[in-house]
């Protein structure tokens, strides 16, 4: 054996040795996309290294056809699963059905066939004998029909895995295009040598192509240990990043969009590839809300309101940080949920909490937590403030002689009658049963017993109208109020109103009582 063989003969068992081993280490994330196939392509590669290194070991013709039945153990599946391994890679696993994967291995079936049996027919070498010309003996053979054939199948393969890693890496954003760069870069070396194989341009009966397979394993060794060919590939990408409902943006350090998902194209009317590259600040001028959040750099999350349309949404805002295996900030994902529904329902709930569900003014307790904020700010700023309380009159009568329905429509239309004659910082609720009461900010006790005269008349010349009946309603009121709030209490203030109210019904109903002070009804 001379010096020249036992090189390539030791870097082709180093090329199985490496390549076997990285289906070994593939063959422990079998579960990933992607992965088993790359498993068995390497796999194939060994035993195409391995079977040539021991062609280039044997002396005699047989033993050389020999070595090359083994050697297309792993040449003949090559093609199918490069194939495979590259739709699978990119994300294309529905083009993978049953009968498509079969006649995937079509060709290779009937070459291994034909291989093995070429004695018999000659279709795939023609003739073959031992090359002595050279420093060491080499198998020649001559290309029989069927080895074009394969041939040709192994170059068409080779090219749609290429378009493939190349349709993806122009199409995935820059943070993972370094992944689809190593997986095209491991496939045009081997697709390259095995052009010059067959042009003749090489050293004569030598095949280069396993060597050309083994260096493409050895770029993906790279890649996998270096980027995680398989822990983060583009398919997963594509699964998640397309199907999101939430819309999500890429953006690179310096705030430029470097990909988005369809939902981000529905929340950002207009967003399309020609916005990749530009700056956010450009792209999201129609959004200043948005482009503000992206901008202050202040990664966590916040509410967002955006008008789409005329039509105001609500977003729940995510800005979070993009960081390589170094720590280094190489860039941003911005991520969009729509809570519209949530903030509609719970807007929904707000008021069934807080609104008088027959009436659909202020609830008592949410009546009274809104006027001792009132009466605070009044307090703190020396303001006057009064309380109004009023109560329907023989309300029970009502009831009892015309029914409930009656009963709830005297509450609406007294309801509906007093909140229009309010002012819209005025706060109005129910106080209960047939009570209402109000607080008037900013308004003195004469001020207010103006108020309360305004809805007694109001009140008195609106009828409720059920059915073929017309009921005149009254009410009776009792008014309170300071013209400094510090040092009052709201209890002080309701206190004072409620008797001021229990001597108007005392006087007849249908009037209004202040602190002493009363006015009847009007003729």
């Amino acid at each position: 054996m001379g010096v020249e063989n036992a090189v390539y003969i030791i870097a082709l068992f180093i090329a199985g040795v490496i390549t076997g081993a990285l289906a070994l280490h593939a063959s422990r994330g079998c579960a990933k996309t992607g992965v088993r196939a790359f498993m068995c392509l390497m796999a194939a590669i060994a035993v195409y290294s391995l079977g040539y290194a021991f062609e280039l070991s044997s002396t005699t013709l047989t033993e050389m056809l020999f070595w090359s039945k083994i050697e297309y153990i792993g040449i003949s599946v090559l093609p199918a699963f490069w194939i495979i391994m590259a739709v699978q890679y990119v994300g294309k696993d529905r083009w993978l059905t049953r009968p498509v994967v079969f006649a995937l291995f079509v060709i290779p079936a009937i070459t291994f066939i034909l291989h093995c049996t070429d004695s018999y027919h000659h279709l795939y070498y023609s003739a073959a004998s031992v090359n002595t010309d050279g420093p060491f003996p080499l198998l020649s053979i001559t290309k029989g029909p069927f080895y074009w054939v394969h041939t040709s199948y192994i170059n068409l393969s080779l090219l749609c895995g290429n378009i493939l890693f190349l349709q993806k890496r122009l199409q995935t954003a820059t943070v993972f295009r370094r992944q689809i760069t190593v997986m095209l870069t491991g496939s045009l070396i081997p697709w390259a040598v095995f052009i010059i194989y067959l042009s003749g341009k090489g050293p004569r009966d030598l095949d280069l192509v396993p060597f050309g397979f083994a260096f493409a394993g050895l770029i993906f060794a790279w890649g996998l240990f270096r980027y995680g060919l398989f822990d983060l590939a583009p398919i997963a990408r594509d699964f998640v990043f397309e199907g999101m409902r939430d819309g999500v943006m890429v953006l690179d350090e310096q705030n430029r969009i470097i990909d988005f998902n369809p939902a981000a194209q529905k929340i950002v009317q207009n967003l399309s590839v020609n916005d990749i590259g530009n700056s956010a600040e450009e792209v999201l001028k129609h959004y200043p809300e948005l482009e503000n959040k992206i901008s202050s750099n202040e990664f966590g999350q916040a509410e967002l309101k955006i008008t789409q349309g005329g039509q105001l949404s609500y977003y729940n805002f995510r800005l979070w940080p993009v960081k390589n295996r170094r720590n280094r900030l190489i860039g941003k994902t911005v991520v969009l949920t729509n809570t519209t529904e949530q903030v509609l329902l719970l807007d929904k709930m707000r008021i069934l909490a807080n609104f008088d569900n027959l009436t659909k003014i202020f609830n008592r307790s949410y009546f009274l937590e809104l006027s001792q904020e009132e009466l605070s700010r009044a307090k703190r700023y020396q303001l006057p403030v009064s309380i109004i309380i009023m109560d329907i009159d023989h309300f029970k009568w009502v009831n009892d002689t015309y029914g409930h329905k009656a009963g709830d429509l005297a509450l609406q239309t007294v309801a509906g009658v007093c909140k229009e004659a309010l002012r819209a910082n005025d706060l109005f609720g129910r106080y209960g049963g047939e009570e209402f009461v109000v607080f008037l900010p900013v308004t003195s006790p004469e001020m207010a017993l103006s108020v309360a005269e305004r809805l007694r008349k109001n009140v008195s010349c609106s009828p409720v109208l059920l059915d073929n009946y017309k009921i005149n309603v009254t009410a009776s009121f009792g008014v309170f109020g300071v013209e400094n709030a510090e040092g009052v209490e709201l209890d002080d203030l309701l206190k004072n109103a409620d008797h001021a109210l229990y001597k108007a019904k005392s006087l007849g109903r249908n009037c209004v009582m202040l602190a002493g002070v009363s006015t009847t009804p009007s003729p």
